[in-house]
């Protein structure tokens, strides 16, 4: 009768807790029910089922009853350790009727004399331990072992369904978190900003402590640091360099594969060179995987959090690699820029030295003793703020003279700003120089800062002063002597600290006394003047700016340099050059490439070098011919020629025409913009 008791019992207590699991998904609900049903159906007093978590030596109170919570908190219980430990290690279920008998047993109550413990086993691993206990001796019988055997398999099936639940849910939890981050991570450019929101989400949403994002040190294929860090200090982030295959993260490294830590308190190869103090009795997870690129390892990504399981680590390893995979392209892409920054930041510097050395006055080059004169004169006023006035013919070099100047003073750091006052129509020629603000005339949408404030700290140079319009001539000497500006629109004064160099080809004193110049401006620019000679006056130079010009060509053209025949430079010497130093540089750069790699002859030279006779010879139609006998262009001979002549038409019209652009536009009949693309086209200068 007894026996049949006991199979109705367990017949209706599988049928409650079926019912109840219908009624409830919380597994701690759960097994506070099933706790419950098997303290009343043994009639105990007190009961627990305890759990054992990965990573750690003790079991857990997943519930318990009668028990007071600040004792159980005061005594835990590792596994091996008192009864309960003992059942957890060995899978023994105990009986124990008299617990004064028994040393395994630890109390937890003072009062209890009996205890019946069954193991927790899900596919063949024990899980946690089932436990009830009595205030009587001889309370508990074999039916109660078999009855709570009973309630440990379905609680161990509610375990197990429960944790496949949470971790197929936990599963889809990190895959909504990994699109999150990926619809992030292609918004963004910024490498820090990036790092930064894919932290913080990883932070709300699966609650790491700390992350770090380590790259390879600049130039250096065996030493990482770490880019950026999440919740840890500066000074934390400097301790944190690591070499290939050295702990966890150059291990990472070494390997390409991901690595993952349940604890890193019981892991060697963690080495804690941020030197950070955490709690040890708590286990923390690490896990750091590989940020690769077509085979190639830039870096790893690593996080820590106190640690759940395995399965739930091996998720997070996963998701987190393939975050890796996202980021490395964001991370390829911030080191090609930083890299091209600083490639742009070196070739800057090393423009800025270049300009320097070019355009130093010992680098202009002349022997003459007019132009030892000159050279003289720039050395001494060069590091002053004195205004400068530069008179010479056309192509004689003023603009270099200008730049000597700038490159050779304490302004040298500061912008050197260029603008000839021909070749901008008198209207825009004002706002050009002083700027403008929104609305100070039709078409004015935006403000624009003019070159006075462009050229604020360096020199303003101001091409062909001849042609400045009267008008605007007051403008300029107000600015000069009030330094102070005011953009067109605007009633504000805004200082100025410009050093002004000038340059003309015209005669300013007889423009004075023709009243087309005025006097006042005339003696506030001409505090130094600079006259500039004429190449027909410095013609023993002329060798020295040849040999100057064909290594500068040979250079730009990426060609070895050639010599030239006596009789080439002989007509060279003997010719006028009414267009200076610049005629002759261009004239040595035609002649450059119509000799293709060999010796420049009298024939490459331009028909105006040459004599009566030998220009008869040398006429358009022979030059052509010649120019076909000894043509190394095939497929190209039609854009050659045509181009050579084009570039001969367009440089002489600009001698004509003393470099106006607008008059020589004017003049050819074509347009100001195709004249200027072809000048450029040409490299006329």
């Amino acid at each position: 009768m007894l026996k049949e008791d006991n199979q109705i019992k367990r017949l209706r207590m599988i049928q409650y807790l079926s019912i109840a699991m219908n009624q409830t998904q919380d597994p701690d609900e759960l097994l506070g029910l099933m706790l419950d049903k098997a303290i009343e159906l043994t009639k105990a007093t007190t009961g627990s089922i305890m759990l054992k978590e990965e990573g750690s030596k003790f079991l857990r109170y997943a519930a318990y009853r009668g028990f007071d919570e600040n004792k159980i908190k005061r005594v835990p219980i590792a596994v091996g350790e008192g009864l309960t430990g003992a059942v957890f290690k060995d899978g023994i279920p105990r009986l124990v009727n008299d617990v004064d008998q028994d040393p395994l047993y630890i109390p937890l109550r003072d009062d209890i004399q009996s205890e019946l413990i069954v193991p927790l086993q899900v596919e063949g691993q024990i899980i946690g331990v089932l436990s009830v206990d009595s205030v009587e001796k001889n309370a508990f019988s074999e039916e109660d072992l078999e009855l709570l055997y009973t309630i440990s398999n379905q609680a161990a099936q509610i375990l197990y369904r429960t944790r496949l639940y949470e971790e197929l849910k936990y599963k889809i939890h990190l895959q909504e978190i990994l699109i999150e981050i990926s619809q992030l991570i292609e918004k963004k450019i910024d490498l820090q900003d990036i790092f930064d929101s894919v932290m913080n989400i990883l932070g709300e949403r699966i609650h790491i402590d700390r992350g770090m994002l380590v790259l390879f040190e600049p130039e250096q294929s065996d030493k990482l640091s770490i880019f950026a860090g999440y919740r840890l200090t500066s000074e934390e982030c400097e301790r944190g360099i690591y070499r290939v295959g050295e702990g966890i993260i150059g291990g990472v490294v070494a390997t390409g594969e991901p690595q993952s830590i349940p604890n890193i308190h019981e892991e060697s190869r963690f080495l804690n060179r941020l030197k950070i103090k955490r709690d040890k009795e708590k286990p923390i997870s690490f896990i750091a995987v590989p940020l690769k690129l077509e085979g190639l390892t830039l870096g790893v990504l690593a996080i820590e959090k106190e640690y759940d399981n395995k399965t739930y680590l091996k998720d997070l390893e996963s998701m987190l690699f393939l975050v890796g995979q996202i980021l490395s392209n964001k991370v390829r892409l911030a080191r090609t820029f930083q890299q091209e920054k600083a490639s742009l930041l070196e070739e800057n510097l090393t423009l800025k030295k270049e300009l320097e050395k070019n355009y130093t006055f010992h680098h202009i080059v002349g022997k003459n003793a007019k132009m030892r004169a000159v050279f003289e004169l720039i050395h001494t006023v060069a590091d002053t703020n004195a205004s400068v006035l530069i008179l010479g013919e056309s192509g004689t070099g003023k603009e270099l003279v200008a730049r000597a100047l700038h490159y050779n003073s304490s302004r040298k750091d500061k912008p050197f700003v260029s603008i000839n006052c021909a070749s901008i129509p008198e209207n825009l020629l004002e706002s050009e120089l002083f700027g403008y603000k929104k609305g100070a005339f039709t078409g004015a949408n935006t403000d624009k800062k003019g070159l006075f404030l462009v050229a604020n700290g360096g020199t303003l140079f101001l091409d062909e002063i001849g042609d400045m319009p009267f008008a605007l001539q007051a403008h300029l000497l107000r600015a000069l002597q009030e330094r102070e500006i005011s953009p067109l629109g605007s009633e504000t004064k805004i200082p100025i600290d410009v050093r002004i160099v000038a340059a003309t080809n015209k005669v300013l004193k007889n423009l004075v006394k023709e009243k087309k110049f005025r006097e006042d401006l005339y003696y506030r620019l001409n505090v130094i003047e600079i006259q500039l000679p004429p190449l027909r006056e410095r013609k023993d130079d002329i060798p020295l700016l040849v040999r100057h010009f064909i290594q500068k060509v040979a250079q730009r053209e990426n060609r070895s340099q050639v010599e030239i025949s006596e009789e080439a430079l002989i007509a060279l010497m003997n010719y006028s050059w009414p267009g200076n130093v610049r005629e002759l540089e261009n004239s040595i750069e035609r002649a450059f490439i119509l000799a293709q790699g060999r010796r420049i002859e009298l024939h490459h030279i331009a028909p105006f070098l040459t004599t009566e006779e030998e220009q008869r010879i040398f006429s358009l139609s022979e030059w052509i011919k010649s120019f076909l006998e000894n043509a190394a262009y095939n497929g190209q001979v039609y854009e050659k020629v045509i181009g050579e002549v084009e570039r001969e038409l367009i440089h002489q019209a600009l001698l004509i025409n003393d470099r106006n652009k607008v008059k020589t536009a004017d003049f050819l009949g074509i347009n100001r913009n195709t004249l200027r693309t072809k000048i450029d086209q040409y490299h006329i200068t």
